[in-house]
């Protein structure tokens, strides 16, 4: 499959980061904990000058719930549509620019579940498919697998444990409409399978709160748009009613909860 060697290997390198993450929260917590009972400061806390982040690498490890945004034209649903929530999880590495100001680079693996929702809607679409079983049912899988490039700009007093941030950043996604869960063959249209890599986009906002020195809690709220529409590729998967296109763009939006630790 074309996608599965990329899959396989960012799906891989994002479990071991995340793990990599835990294991090094957990090494520091207990490390701050003995020098408070020893009164030994480490070299690490001499005053850099930064009220925030004294480091300038840091490790990012997130558990991500990926939320749909469903954009209803003239009552006619698309599959895009027709999806649910979905549990992932990312990993990502930052470089502190400023005390205020990051960039990260990292992946994302997760997706969406379907759900029959919309009173004949998925029939209405298999019929464009002209075939004896109906391909979009509640077994499928959109697959969302990528990688991104963030900026960050935080706004927190030095004196609060709290840093909100601000953030914007450009996306690579590799993603498919899947039969049957994730890892299955994609859904093909006249021999096409609808899958693909796109470039997207997004904002959001968030906040980092203060564990210790070198460990941050990261709550995030991002919206994510994802080229992944093709009116070409797909040019017959239409409505018979107003010609939408039954496969389009998507959007999300990305609540994610995650561990930093700063080297």
């Amino acid at each position: 499959m074309r996608s599965a060697l990329f899959t396989s290997r960012l799906a891989t390198g994002i479990r071991l980061a995340s793990l990599l993450i835990l294991v090094l929260g957990a090494a520091l917590c207990s490390a701050q904990d003995v020098a408070s009972l020893t009164g030994i400061k480490d070299e690490a806390e001499v005053d850099t000058g930064r009220a925030h982040h004294p480091y300038v690498l840091g490790f990012s490890g997130s558990v991500v719930h990926l939320l749909p945004i469903n954009i209803l034209k003239e009552e006619i649903y698309d599959i895009n549509d027709l999806t649910k929530a979905g549990i992932g999880y990312s990993a990502e590495v930052r470089a502190y620019i400023l005390d205020g100001l990051a960039i990260s680079v990292g992946g994302m693996r997760t997706g969406f579940h379907m759900v029959d929702h919309r009173t004949q809607q998925m029939a209405e679409i298999n019929t464009r498919f002209g075939s004896d079983v109906d391909p979009i049912n509640t077994n499928n899988f959109i697959r969302l697998d990528g990688l991104f490039l963030n900026l960050t700009a935080y706004v927190g007093s030095a004196e609060s444990k709290f840093n909100p941030y601000l953030r914007t950043g450009i996306m690579y996604f590799d993603w498919a409409l899947e039969e049957d869960g994730r890892g299955s063959e994609a859904i093909k249209y006249k021999d096409i399978a609808i899958e693909g890599t796109d470039f997207g986009g997004g904002v959001g906002l968030g906040t980092e709160y203060r564990l210790a020195d070198k460990a941050h809690l990261d709550l995030q709220l991002f919206w994510g748009y994802i080229a992944t529409g093709d009116e070409i590729k797909y040019e017959e998967l239409q409505s018979t009613v107003n010609n939408s296109y039954y496969w389009t763009n998507t959007q999300f939006w990305n609540l994610s909860l995650g561990l930093v630790i700063g080297l």
